[in-house]
């Protein structure tokens, strides 16, 4: 028995007890594996190119005889303080057995790459790794469309922020959507129900809603229709400034062209500013150079009155129904009108019957009026006020499907104008705002064709 404990080959051999046997075995087991897991694994560098080839098995050289178990401990200190060479560890692996493997296993070979690298830098100390290298790319988008689209939404964005009404009206839609001055509304509804306090008050406001003579942001619905509002005119404006300036650059006269730009641009520069107003001409000047127009569609015929007509209503149907502010505004407004047949009974006999025992000169009376109060709130409030709220929101819907309308029109001529006056960049404006509105497959169905959904024809392409 050495001093350590372990058993030394001879009288490992020799021993009698099956214990100290069994001991031994299970020592020398241990050892092999410490020396199979405690020597670095290696990789096989390819002659023809600097990628490692990963190993099932690592190579140990020849296997241990039993007499060399006890000078074991020295050679794996000898080896852990001295690495090979990867030339030397090439030259082993030749003579052993080893195959590539790609799978899970792999994880197990990551020391590998790290124990080569150290040993080509103590080899070389003037090897230096090479650095990261920075990559730069960029994104292409699969919408032809969104090039304007983004840019007119900047715009729109850029309007808003500079103008004080927006802030304003901002505010207040802000304020109305407090809690507070939630229950503080649903707090005057009712007692606006019990005690008619507000006189002609709703009547007289739902005039100025109907005929827009007034408008006084002192409730929720108004707040928001008048940010509606706001927002629909504005874009409208900003369109129009947009196609004005596109119109110019891209006219062959360039006199007249000038006049109109000059004219766009200084329209555009009050809405949004003169760095906005630049970067949108630069923009629609890229057009110039890079939307190739094929003279088959110059040549194809004018659209006559009554193809006009039903293009246009085409287009407007197509972006009402997909609309966002439109979609939400109906969601609103069927919460009033879509009503089942047993609620809208329940509605009239509850409150007939309620209505009826309110009129009692007894304690039921009080207590009637109370839970007829408890009902009606429970459903939304009074009916005035319900259909107050519903006069504001035709009139959000009113201005979404104005500026719809106006935008298809102007789409539509200016498409028009392009082809007879062969202007491609108002020709690429016209397609681009159509796309926003009803898409490629829209464009190509209605118009006949889709030129900017051609990879080519974007600007900088």
């Amino acid at each position: 028995m050495s001093p350590n404990g372990i058993p030394t080959p001879v009288r490992a051999r020799f021993s009698t007890k099956p214990g100290k046997n069994s001991r031994a075995r299970k020592t020398s087991l241990a050892l092999l594996l410490i020396a199979t897991f405690a020597t670095p694994s290696v990789s096989l560098a390819s002659p023809s190119s600097n990628d490692a080839k990963r190993l099932a098995t690592p190579y140990h050289g020849p296997l241990t005889s039993e007499q060399s178990l006890s000078n074991l401990p020295s050679q794996l200190a000898a080896q852990s303080s001295t690495y090979e060479s990867s030339d030397e560890v090439a030259e082993k692996l030749s003579s052993g057995w080893a195959v590539p493997i790609d799978g899970p296993l792999s994880l197990l070979t990551r020391t590998t790459t790290r124990i080569i690298r150290r040993q080509k830098v103590a080899a070389n100390p003037q090897f230096q790794p090479d650095q990261p290298k920075e990559l730069t790319g960029s994104i292409s988008t699969a919408d032809p469309y969104q090039h304007v689209g983004w840019q007119m939404d900047r715009l729109l964005e850029t309007a808003l922020e500079r103008d004080e009404k927006t802030k304003t009206i901002d505010m207040a839609v802000s304020h109305y959507k407090k809690k507070s001055q939630i229950v503080i509304a649903e707090t005057k509804d009712a007692l606006d129900y019990m005690i008619p306090y507000r006189g002609f008050g709703p009547s007289a406001e739902a005039g100025d809603i109907i005929l827009g003579e007034k408008l006084k942001m002192k409730s929720r619905a108004s707040a928001e229709f008048a940010r509606q509002k706001n927002i629909d005119e504005t874009h409208l404006k900003v369109t129009t400034c947009m196609f004005q300036v596109a119109m110019g650059i891209g006219m062959t006269d360039r006199h007249r062209g000038d006049e109109i730009v000059e004219a766009g641009m200084k329209s555009l520069k009050e809405l949004v500013g003169e760095e906005e107003a630049e970067k949108t001409a630069k923009m629609l000047a890229d057009f110039k150079d890079n939307f190739a127009v094929p003279e088959s569609i110059y040549e194809q015929k004018v659209w006559d009155v009554a193809q006009k007509q039903a293009k246009q209503n085409q287009i407007f149907q197509a972006s009402i129904e997909e609309d966002p502010v439109v979609k939400e505004i109906k969601k609103r407004v069927h919460k009033y009108n879509h009503k089942s047949r047993l609620s809208m009974v329940t509605s009239q006999v509850l409150q007939t019957g309620l209505g009826v025992a309110a009129l009692t000169p007894s304690f039921v009376g009080p207590g009637a009026k109370m839970a007829l109060l408890t009902y009606v709130m429970a459903t939304g409030g009074p009916e005035s006020c319900k259909l107050l709220k519903e006069l504001y929101l035709d009139k959000r819907f009113e201005s979404r499907c104005k500026v719809i309308s106006e935008e298809a029109h102007m789409a539509i001529d200016n498409y028009q104008i392009a082809l007879m006056t062969r202007n491609p960049v108002l020709l690429a404006c016209s397609e681009s705002l159509l796309g926003q509105m009803i898409g490629e497959m829209g464009v190509k169905e209605i118009m006949g064709t889709a030129l900017l959904s051609e990879k080519r024809h974007a600007p900088g392409a």
